[in-house]
């Protein structure tokens, strides 16, 4: 597999030719940023003791994508504060996971009709923000605004992007306390 820089070179050209415009690109991940998991957790123990792959499989084989559906996303509420600010066409929920199963989340909470973009593992989020502003966004805006419950990649990369596409990183730190108030922000980076 091409590692991060190979993979950017890819992507040298296109960026040349963008525009750069006076703008904020809005980007958020979903889990425990939009939606919090934490009610979900406190009522499953197999949910609890199972995360990550392990989660993925037992919602999957156990409970079953349409009842885990059913039961916690569809006609659930969730804090508007971060999402009232999306732009459609333009901003961006940019999550990692089990790609059935997340696109299933965002469809249930009524979220797709906002750009979306599922990748494997967290890591990937970095690329795919370049490549997102690249080839889908088609200008360079002056701001791109990250919302992270696990901004650490985003840490570790900030002087990787701002340079690469001439922007400026604004890193959010989300802490969510459940689904009926408004998560805990803090700009970190």
């Amino acid at each position: 597999m091409l590692d991060l820089k190979e993979k950017l070179e890819s992507l040298m050209k296109k960026r040349d030719l963008l525009e750069k415009k006076d703008e904020t690109l809005i980007i958020s991940d979903f889990d425990d940023t939009i939606f919090c998991r934490k009610d979900q957790l406190e009522k499953s123990q197999l949910l609890r003791e199972n995360r990550g792959d392990l989660g993925n499989q037992v919602i999957m084989n156990i409970i079953g994508l349409e009842n885990f559906i059913n039961e916690h996303y569809i006609g659930k509420e969730f804090p508007k504060n971060i999402i009232c600010q999306f732009k459609i066409g333009k901003d961006l929920i940019l999550t990692a996971g089990f790609k059935d199963l997340q696109l299933e989340k965002i469809k249930a909470t009524k979220l797709d009709i906002y750009n979306h973009i599922v990748v494997e593992k967290a890591p990937e989020k970095i690329y795919e923000t370049i490549r997102y502003v690249i080839e889908d966004l088609g200008f360079i805006p002056n701001k791109i605004q990250v919302y992270e419950d696990r901004p650490e990649y985003f840490v570790e990369n900030k002087n990787l992007i701002e340079d690469f596409l001439g922007t400026t990183l604004e890193i959010m730190f989300v802490e969510m306390i459940d689904n009926q108030n408004e998560p805990n922000l803090k700009k970190i980076a």
